[in-house]
Order: structure tokens, then C-alpha cells, then sequence
């Protein structure tokens, strides 16, 4: 029974009146003849409100028409079923998703029965229409003609007492274990009013008419067929009365939500049946397993689905077998001090059978398994799998046992963001306590809408009386132990907090093989991206090292090296007890941890720990970038993960000095087009190294040096002239005119001078540098020859496009041979050489040279780096120069929406694209002519 398929009646006049019904398809109500056809006048419609108005769907009203029985002639004659179909002229909004099961009522035993009805004895003094629970016994011996007696526990008071106090319950559905097994239709005269009669509908449900309305208006593909309902019986006695519950369910949590997993839940395990036997509920702690098994088990109850549930608290074996045991003893008798025997007897007991020549069955059972630890604690301890029955069970666990024939996961994941924010402002207005939406869902981002997090949040705020923004500002600075309640103030009955929910789930896989390896991978883990990890980075030779020399169970002397092999066996491990996500097929984001997962692991981690930890994951980082920058899936993951151990890290990233993987994440984000994000990451870079290292410690020098170059790439070239002009006086002070990172600083500010117009000054000191390189470094040393590359574009710059073309056609060969045909900085002067060429009046062959050029680009670099997408504008803009006006705008047309995506629609490089496009279709006749490439930090 389903109390959002209740229907109230009020048929159109003459009839008048009213009565109640049940709805038994979406548009198709099932009441009692008389309620709309009375003294051989048959209603013309009626209006209905369908629901109950303490459901979630509450109460609708619709219109409805009798198409059942169709015909009038001699409805009023003796042995016409009391039972009318009614059509809605529009679907009723009830949830309705199943099928009505039909049933019909055998043996000598009396069956419980219940049904919901609108009688006239409930009314409340002032009219109002009340529902009332029918409950009672069905005698299947006891007759009243064709028709059902039912016992009623409730009946008429006497201060109730009305001319027909019975009235409007006609046409309620009578259930019998989740079966409708009749239609209310009057009290017995001569019975007393304790006593009502139902019209069996088993008996109906052949009858031509009524199934033509079935199959039209009910579910498509349902045959309405009745199933023998019988009392237990059988070899044992059952001494328990049915319904039964064996075990407490907990109770539910103040502002439940309800969330899509309880609907997964719902379709999975059907109304009273499971399409898979065995359920199996799946996550993290903390995302409201328990809850949701909770909530489905109550339903259950509620709707008489089944006749017994038994909620286990399974995170031992004993715990297990002790409550079947409880089961046992309640229904079965056996004896409690032999709990192995009896859990075996009920296990036994829940197996389906058939009964006696009757065909009776074996009652609907659930069997809840909550929390369970192992799987391997439930050898020889599963439910059967049975048509009568079903298992629920909830678990931290993804192992293979969990799944497999008849067995179903569904996996609980997170609050969405509209439900934790529904769920702290409900929470939080049951105490009188508003805060901003935009603060909660801040506060829920916080806490990574981890639905455990989120409720003794909110307890800690009510108690502590804080405003939403200050706890904020206290969770951002402080541990979680500080934040939240201590186990005397967790809501709910809740027995965990936060900080501990994981902790024995952590010591459990740290006990699998290859033991003691878990503990630390999730300690590796928490201080990278909570969004996706590579599974590179977690498997690389840093972190086997770091592995191999953690001091876990193994001894030193029995002690050897870790495979990559064990380190994906340790997140196995993990991912087996859902403290990680672990998904291999998408290795550039592999892992995913949750946030508050990372957080509560890094509480607990020691200061000295956490510096070798987070050095380890740098190394990690660095040992997983590619060697070629491309903005690829993998590139931007583990710039996010840097940027996250960057956050955690503190100063280990320059204890020893600058790690690398700082350097390279800058550098990465400049190669891909983001200068500004560059700038300001160097800046920052620059500022924690002058504070950790001092204002003239080498790597404080390099930052400032990629610091300058940047700061010119983003648009100030002038104050990187500036920039670099102070960096090399103090290179120079404290370093040596002839170190090598002072002439790269030198190399930078020949280019930066360039840049910002100052051709000749840059082309002197070029002249100088490159003299100083051949005696320091030789001629073919790359820095060499990178100044060589900025001096010919320096004598283009003069005005002299020609003899640039010289020296880039010569530097060419000696970079392929030095540096590598497709090495980036050989690309590069090609690049360049092309360029001039098309300044020197040689659009064609400017043409051809980066035809031959973007091939190799987008091998090497990708098809969206900025190298590659301004090789494609170059040839688009000597197109044009070349004739091909049209061909040009073609192709700058196709190539713009990609400069914006991937640069942004204010990059130069976009601006520049822009302005040509214009000129080629000729509605900008003097559009600025493209920018100048700007070259990496250290090679310009």
C-alpha cells in the first residue's frame, strides 16, 4: 500500500456524496460502485484529489470520468461487484512507478490487513476531511455472502457516532502484505460497526471490461493476475508476530534529504521485490550509506512490503552471526545459546519453499547488512537469494565477492550542491538560525558536500553560535578537530567524527598486501589534487623510493625494493575500502581523494614527515611532466597538483632550495600562452624565496629571472628592460660575469631590449654577450646559439630583413645538429627565418618555409600551442601578401575561435590575428601587422 495513491471522491451530483479509491495506474482509480453510482443514477464525473497529504507528493486534484463498467443495465441487480474504475483526465503527479500487485487471500489463518479511507466518523468539527489507517484482521473462514469480512481495530467512538459513520470509506483499497486483495464497501448490518465488508477483486480481474481498462490505462506489458496470500506456515511455528523487525533501524536524520541514490534504490529493489536479489550500497564513510538503507527499510515497513526485516550492524562476523541468531530465537525458537546453530537454522529458514498442496509461500523478508567491514565475514553467512526476499547492505568496501550474479552495486557518492545547501539551511532554520545562501554553498564547497561533514557542521555552528562566514575563516585555519564537534555533541546518533570516520578504514588497508604501503600512498595522495591525481605521479621512481624506505611492518634487513607493481596494489588497497577513486583507464586523472579524506590525513601528519612527503610529491610531479609542453589533459593535471602541494606544502618546496617543479610549472603555463598566470606565479615564487633563501641566493636569482622574463611577455616590456637591467648587476655582484645563469640573464635582457625598441642598444650588447659566450661556453653551446638567434632578428629589426635571412639559414643546420631537427629552439628559427623571409619581399618562400614547419609543430608541440597556432597566422598573413586575399581571410576566419580559446580573446597573438582578418576583407585598411613571436623564458 501506498499512501500517494490514496484517493479522495466528491461525485458530480445527483450522486453526491463521497467515498475513497486507490490509484492503480496513472490515470486509473479504483473505488467502490456506489460511491458514483447510487438509486440507478450514474455520476457524470467526479472530482479527485489523489495523495495524502503527509507525503512527499501531497495532494492533486484532477477530474475523472466512470469507464467501468460501461454499461448501466442492471447495475443495481443483486450480485453486481460493488467496484467502478475511474479515468483521471490528466496523470496524477504521485510517484508512481510499479504496478498494483493483486492478491488473493487462502488458508484458515487470519491475514493483518491495512487500507486508508476518508470515513465520515474521522471528520473533524469543523468539516475537514481526515484520512484514516484501516487496520485489521481478515478471517478467510468468516463469510458475509461473496464478499471479505474485515475486523476493524478501529471503529466509531461513541462520541463519534454520526447516521453513517462509515460513509466515505467505501472504495478503499484493502492490502494484504503489499497485495490489494479487495475494495471496502460497506459495514455489515447486524455485524456491528467493528466490522466492515470488501469486494474480493480476484474475482474480477477475468471479467473482459475491467482488463481492457488495465491493459489501456494501467502499466504496459502488466497482466493482472492474483497471488495466493497465505499465514506462515509449515515445518516450524513462528512464534513471532508478523509483521516482525530483529534489530534496531536507525533512526532517521533530522532534514533527511531526499537524494537520487534513494531513488537508484528504489528502482533496483522495486516495490516489495528486487530485480536484483542482493543490493549493495557502496562509498566512502560519511555519505550516508546507513541513512539511505535506513530510509529504504522504513519503507518497506511502512508500505507493508514485507513481513520481516532484520537489520544487522555487520562489522564483525560475530556481529553477524548474532543477529541471525536474534532471528532465529524470535521467530523460530532456537536456541540462543548456540548462536552458530541458529543463524544457520534461520538462513535455512529464509530459503524459499512452497507449503502444503495450497501453494502458500514463505514471507517476504529484508535482511539489512550495515557497515560491513569485510566481505570475507560473510562466508557461509549470505541470504539465500529467494523471490521473497531481499539483502541490503552498506559498506566501505569494492571488492570482487561484492559483486558477481544476483548482486547489484550502487555507489553512494556526495551531496549535489542544491542538496547540501537545502540541507544546511533546513537544518540550520530548525533553530531559528539564517544565514546567506551564498555563504552555505561556500561552506558546503568547504566541505567537500560530504553529507556526515556537513550535519556536524552545522551542529558546531548552532552550538558555537557562530556566523557562517566566521566558521569559514576558522576551518580554513585550523584542524578539523577544532571545527567540528567532539564525540559528546555528534547529531543524529552519530557515532563518529569526521576527523576519525576513516581512520579504521586506513588502518585496514594499510594491513593488505603488500602491507604497510597504503598508509603512505594516502599520506602521498592527500597532499596533491583532490580532483584527479596521474597515475604516473603515484607510481613513478620517487614514490617507489619514498615506499621502499618507509619504515612500515617489513624490517630493514628483510627489507626490498617497491615495484611500480605493489605501489598500484597499495591504491588497489585503498580504492577497496573507498578512501581513493581509482580509475586507471583515465590515467592522466587517476585518483581522486576526497578533500576531507586529504585533510583529515594531514592533521595527523608530523611536520618533519610532511616535508620529506611533500618533496617526495614534487619529485613525483617532475618525474611525470612531459618534456614538451603541451597543453594537454596531462600538462594542466599536474600543474593542479602542484598548485595543491604548493598549498599544503608550506616551506619544504625551499628547504633545499627552490624545488624544480616550481620553475616547471611556470615555465609550463608561459609555453602554453599564459603569461600573466606565469608572471604571477613567479612573483609568488620570487617572494617565498627571497623570504626563505634571501635576496641573493642562486635560485632566488633564477626566479627573478624568469620573473623579468615573463613580466615582458604579458605586455611590459619596458619594466622587464628594467627588471632584467637589475637582475644582471646583482648576477653579476654575486654570481660572475661569466656563470651561466647570468648570461642567460644577459641573453634576456638582449632580447628585452629588442623588444621595447631599442634595436641598437640590444644589438651592442648582443655583440658583446655572444663574444663572451664563444670564449665561455664555445660556439655550439645552445645558449650560444640562442644568442646568435635574437642577434639576426635584431639586424631585421635595423632594417637589414636580407641579412637576417642569412644568419637564420645558417644557424638552422647547426641547431638540427646540436639541438635536434625537431627540438623545440630549432623550430623556432625556422620559424623565424620565414618571418624575415616575408620581410625581405619573399612572401612565397616564407610560404613554403612554414608549410614545411607546421607539420613538425603540431607533432611536437600539439595543435593548440601557441607556437603552432602562430605558424598557422604567419602563413595565413603571406598568403595575403601574396595575392590569395581571400584564401587568407579563409583561413584567419578559421583559425581565430581557436586563438580565443586557447589564449584568450585579449592575447597579442589573438589581437593580431584579429586586426590582419580585418584588413584582408578590407574594412581595416591600416590593421596592425602580426606581433613579433615571443620566445620561452630561457630562450628567447
Amino acid at each position: 500500500m501506498d499512501a500517494q495513491r490514496t484517493v479522495y471522491i466528491k461525485p458530480d451530483q445527483p450522486v453526491g456524496g463521497s467515498g475513497s479509491g486507490y490509484l492503480i495506474g496513472p490515470r486509473l482509480v479504483l473505488t467502490a460502485l456506489h460511491v458514483v453510482h447510487d438509486g440507478g443514477v450514474r455520476a457524470a464525473g467526479a472530482t479527485v484529489w489523489v495523495g495524502h497529504p503527509r507525503t512527499d507528493t501531497g495532494v492533486h486534484k484532477r477530474s475523472a470520468t466512470v469507464i467501468w463498467p460501461a454499461s448501466d443495465a442492471a447495475l443495481d441487480s443483486p450480485g453486481v461487484p460493488d467496484v467502478a474504475l475511474l479515468h483521471l483526465d490528466q496523470d496524477a503527479d504521485a510517484g508512481l512507478t510499479t504496478a498494483v500487485r493483486w492478491g488473493r487471500p487462502q488458508g484458515d489463518t487470519p491475514l493483518v490487513y491495512s487500507g486508508i479511507g476518508i470515513p465520515a466518523f474521522s471528520t473533524s468539527a469543523d468539516g475537514a476531511v481526515q484520512y484514516e489507517n484501516l487496520r485489521g484482521e481478515l478471517a478467510p473462514l468468516t463469510t458475509a455472502g461473496r464478499r471479505w469480512v474485515l475486523d476493524c481495530k478501529v471503529w466509531p467512538a461513541a462520541a463519534q457516532q454520526k447516521e453513517r459513520p462509515w460513509a466515505g470509506a467505501s472504495g478503499a483499497a484493502i492490502f494484504i502484505r503489499g497485495h490489494l486483495v479487495g475494495v471496502a464497501v460497506e459495514y455489515g448490518t447486524g455485524m456491528g460497526e467493528r466490522r466492515l465488508t470488501a469486494e474480493p477483486v480476484h474475482r474480477l480481474l477475468n471479467d473482459p471490461g475491467l482488463a481492457a481498462a488495465l491493459a489501456e490505462h494501467g502499466f504496459l506489458g502488466t497482466r493482472p493476475t492474483a497471488n495466493d496470500i497465505t499465514a506462515p506456515t509449515g515445518e516450524t511455528t513462528a512464534v513471532a508476530v508478523w509483521p516482525h523487525q530483529v534489530g534496531v533501524i536507525p533512526r532517521q536524520a533530522d532534514c533527511f534529504q531526499h537524494r537520487g541514490a534513494a531513488e537508484e534504490l528504489q528502482e533496483a529493489m522495486g516495490d516489495g521485490g528486487a530485480a536484483a536479489p542482493i543490493q549493495v550500497l557502496v562509498g566512502t564513510g560519511g555519505v550516508g550509506k546507513t541513512q539511505l538503507a535506513a530510509h529504504h527499510a522504513r519503507q518497506y515497513w511502512a508500505k507493508s512490503a514485507v513481513d520481516l526485516v532484520v537489520w544487522v550492524t555487520a562489522t564483525t562476523r560475530e556481529a553477524i552471526i548474532g543477529a541471525y541468531a536474534q532471528a532465529a530465537v524470535k521467530i523460530l525458537d532456537a536456541d540462543p545459546a548456540r548462536p552458530e546453530q541458529a543463524a544457520q537454522t534461520f538462513l535455512a529458514w529464509l530459503e524459499p519453499k512452497q507449503f502444503g498442496d495450497k501453494g502458500s509461500r514463505s514471507p517476504r523478508w529484508l535482511v539489512v547488512l550495515d557497515d560491513l567491514a569485510d566481505p570475507a565475514d560473510l562466508r557461509r553467512l549470505w541470504p539465500p537469494t529467494s523471490p521473497s526476499g531481499s539483502t541490503l547492505i552498506t559498506t566501505r568496501r569494492q571488492d570482487a565477492p561484492l559483486t558477481g550474479p544476483g548482486r547489484r552495486l550502487i555507489q553512494v557518492g556526495l551531496f549535489i550542491p542544491q542538496e547540501s545547501t537545502a540541507y544546511l539551511t533546513t537544518t540550520l532554520a530548525a533553530h531559528g538560525r539564517h544565514e546567506p545562501a551564498e555563504q552555505l554553498a561556500a561552506l558546503a564547497g568547504d566541505l567537500g558536500h560530504l553529507p556526515l561533514a556537513l550535519s556536524q557542521a552545522a551542529a558546531y555552528l548552532i552550538e558555537a553560535r557562530l556566523d557562517c562566514a566566521t566558521y569559514r575563516t576558522r576551518l580554513a585555519d585550523r584542524t578539523l578537530s577544532d571545527v567540528l564537534p567532539d564525540s559528546s555533541g555528534l547529531p543524529d546518533d552519530q557515532a563518529t567524527t569526521v576527523a576519525a570516520a576513516w581512520s579504521l578504514s586506513i588502518e585496514r588497508a594499510d594491513t593488505m598486501r603488500p602491507v604497510g604501503l597504503a598508509r603512505p600512498m594516502l599520506q602521498l595522495a592527500a597532499l596533491l589534487d583532490p580532483n584527479g591525481i596521474p597515475h604516473t605521479v603515484l607510481t613513478s621512481s620517487p614514490v617507489l623510493t619514498y615506499l621502499t624506505e618507509h619504515p612500515a611492518q617489513t624490517p630493514d634487513a628483510d627489507r626490498t625494493p617497491v615495484t611500480a607493481e605493489e605501489a598500484d596494489y597499495a591504491l588497489q588497497a585503498l580504492r577497496r575500502l573507498s578512501l581513493i577513486d581509482h580509475a586507471p583507464d583515465s590515467p592522466h586523472q587517476a585518483v581522486h581523494v576526497h578533500q576531507l579524506i586529504q585533510r583529515a590525513v594531514r592533521d595527523r601528519m608530523p611536520a618533519d614527515q610532511r616535508d620529506r612527503l611533500a618533496r617526495t610529491a614534487a619529485d613525483a610531479l617532475l618525474a611525470a611532466w612531459p618534456a614538451i609542453y603541451r597543453e594537454t589533459v596531462l600538462t594542466q593535471t599536474l600543474r593542479a597538483n602542484t598548485d595543491a602541494l604548493i598549498q599544503h606544502a608550506g616551506d619544504s618546496l625551499y628547504k633545499q632550495g627552490i624545488h624544480d617543479v616550481l620553475f616547471l610549472t611556470g615555465t609550463s603555463l608561459g609555453a602554453t600562452g599564459q603569461a600573466s598566470a606565469a608572471m604571477n606565479h613567479f612573483a609568488q615564487v620570487t617572494e617565498q624565496a627571497q623570504d626563505r633563501l634571501g635576496l641573493h641566493h642562486p635560485d632566488t636569482l633564477a626566479a627573478r629571472n624568469d620573473l623579468s622574463a615573463w613580466v615582458g611577455y604579458a605586455g611590459h616590456k619596458s619594466t622587464a628592460v628594467r627588471l632584467f637591467t637589475d637582475l644582471v648587476a646583482d648576477m653579476n655582484r654575486v654570481l660572475g660575469p661569466t656563470h651561466a645563469t647570468t648570461l642567460i640573464a644577459r641573453n634576456n635582457l638582449v632580447h628585452w631590449l629588442g623588444q621595447a625598441g631599442d634595436v641598437a642598444g640590444a644589438s651592442a650588447a648582443a655583440l658583446k654577450l655572444l663574444s663572451l659566450q664563444h670564449q665561455t661556453l664555445g660556439p655550439e653551446h645552445p645558449d650560444t646559439l640562442t644568442t646568435r638567434n635574437n642577434l639576426a632578428a635584431l639586424l631585421g629589426y635595423s632594417g637589414d630583413a636580407a641579412e637576417a635571412v642569412i644568419i637564420f639559414a645558417q644557424l638552422i643546420p647547426v641547431r638540427e645538429r646540436v639541438l635536434g631537427p625537431e627540438h623545440p629552439h630549432t623550430l623556432t628559427t625556422r620559424h623565424n627565418l620565414a618571418h624575415w623571409q616575408g620581410k625581405a619581399g619573399d612572401a612565397a618562400g616564407a610560404m613554403v618555409t612554414l608549410a614545411e614547419l607546421l607539420p613538425l609543430r603540431e607533432r611536437v608541440l600539439g595543435p593548440d600551442h601557441p607556437d603552432t597556432l602562430l605558424t598557422r597566422a604567419e602563413m595565413a598573413i603571406w598568403q595575403g601578401k601574396a595575392g590569395d586575399e581571400s584564401g587568407a581571410a579563409t583561413a584567419l576566419a578559421e583559425l581565430l575561435p581557436q586563438l580565443m580559446r586557447v589564449l584568450g580573446p585579449e592575447h597579442p597573438h589573438t589581437l593580431a590575428v584579429r586586426d590582419r582578418l580585418a584588413f584582408e576583407r578590407g574594412s581595416a585598411a591600416d590593421a596592425a601587422e602580426t606581433a613579433d613571436e615571443p620566445a620561452a623564458a630561457r630562450e628567447p
